[in-house]
């Protein structure tokens, strides 16, 4: 890269765990938003793997626009039914052609959907509660001009489709950023954001599940920090057919919420935790977090790529973040998701060799090759670099996007989680 473009500062800013104040979410794997980030993800992972397997390269796909709008659903303690069907709308674009070859883009699509909702939500029938809309189009966006005899010497014209194989070479892009925008990472976690993972994970982990099977999947957690003292909010899905009454409901709840305090107290006690659980409900109105699959995808709510967790699984509103959707890119040039998996590896790579918390801002140009972004930034935080530390840092960002091409492979992989 053109090392004009390189930054390496310190803010002088304090380390995150160093503030007064911080505030943190997490939503768990069945939160409506989480299961369209991972259902995203793992579509473009199935379908690049597909493509390496069949074709040897990837070819152009967009899956970041999926979408759940919920069904509905009618509980009672002990006992519930489904009444309408969850919807998940695919507005996506693939590549449906290799040459006179059609890509069964839509298989992939269910198959990778029922496997990963069947995992996540079992109670919920699939095959009776679950519409797949295909809202798939394959329109190349703006950028190609005809001439008045109506060609053109633009490749684009075939963005979705491989009419000869040599077309396949245009699908990388010429590893050139397909947008402009930024992308920003940091570490390490703060004990904050270390602890909403913990809780949601403990809560969803499949040990606890089956110690405590009337706990369902979409619980979110949300953390505030005041100096030493952490204040807890958790919802918590209970299963209606593994919750046979009110007196059960709250006896759980009760015990859910000293197992979750104690577990969060053994592990950070420095702070003055507080918890509170399932704060909407209110017995004279009927109001309880009750749920017949464990997720509210079930009756009403709704889901949509990139409104949930950041890349590293937490929301962190106290901290610098970029909004871009991760999951479903293209992982070989759309930066919002490649420069975002590079960002994160520096930053990782930088707290592990050279012991600094960073941030790392990664600013692309469309068209721009991806090993040159228009700028690179690493902001030190809590602490001056030295000289030496500012040369090892700049060889960890000029190493990262000079491997891009095997990070493209990780995320492929599954290697590279970013929800």
């Amino acid at each position: 890269m053109n090392k004009a473009n390189l930054l390496v500062y310190s803010s002088r800013t304090p380390s995150i765990d160093d503030t007064e104040f911080e505030v943190v979410e997490r939503k768990g794997i069945g939160h409506p938003d989480t299961l369209c980030d991972i259902i995203a993800e793992k579509v473009s992972q199935a379908y690049s793997q597909y493509c390496l397997k069949r074709y040897g390269i990837i070819l152009r796909h967009m899956v970041d626009k999926i979408a759940l709008s919920g069904g509905s659903a009618k509980v009672k303690f002990g006992r519930g039914e489904m009444q309408k069907p969850i919807r998940l709308y695919l507005n996506c674009r693939f590549t449906r052609t290799w040459q006179q070859e059609n890509i069964p883009y839509l298989d992939i699509v269910k198959e990778t959907v029922y496997k990963h909702l069947g995992d996540v939500l079992p109670l919920l029938d699939l095959d009776q509660w679950l519409m797949i809309v295909d809202n798939t189009h394959f329109a190349p966006g703006p950028g190609i001009v005809y001439e008045d005899d109506g060609s053109t010497q633009n490749e684009r014209q075939f963005f979705f489709e491989i009419p000869q194989k040599e077309f396949a070479v245009f699908h990388d892009n010429s590893l050139r950023s397909n947008d402009t925008s930024t992308a920003v990472a940091y570490s390490p976690l703060s004990i904050t954001e270390k602890i909403v993972i913990l809780v949601e994970t403990t809560l969803n982990g499949k040990e606890f599940k089956k110690l405590h099977p009337y706990v369902g999947m979409d619980i979110k957690v949300m953390a505030r920090r005041i100096k030493k003292r952490m204040d807890i909010t958790v919802c918590i899905p209970f299963i209606a057919t593994h919750t046979p009454s009110k007196e059960f409901y709250f006896e759980k709840l009760r015990s859910l919420e000293d197992l979750i305090k104690q577990l969060v107290v053994s592990k950070f006690g420095q702070f003055n935790v507080t918890l509170s659980l399932n704060t909407r409900d209110n017995p004279s109105k009927s109001d309880y977090y009750l749920t017949l699959t464990g997720s509210a995808i079930e009756s009403g709510d709704e889901g949509v790529v990139g409104r949930g967790n950041r890349y590293n699984g937490v929301i962190p509103f106290t901290r610098h973040m970029s909004m871009e959707a991760c999951c479903g890119k293209n992982p070989v040039y759309h930066v919002g998701k490649l420069y975002t998996a590079i960002c994160s590896l520096i930053s990782d790579e930088i707290h592990r060799l050279v012991g600094l918390e960073t941030y790392v801002y990664l600013t692309s140009q469309m068209g721009r090759s991806l090993s040159d972004p228009w700028s690179a930034c690493v902001e030190v935080c809590g602490g001056d670099a030295t000289p030496i530390q500012h040369q090892m840092i700049e060889a960890i960002v000029e190493r990262n996007l000079a491997n891009a091409n095997e990070t493209t492979q990780k995320i492929v992989k599954g290697e590279l989680n970013l929800f």
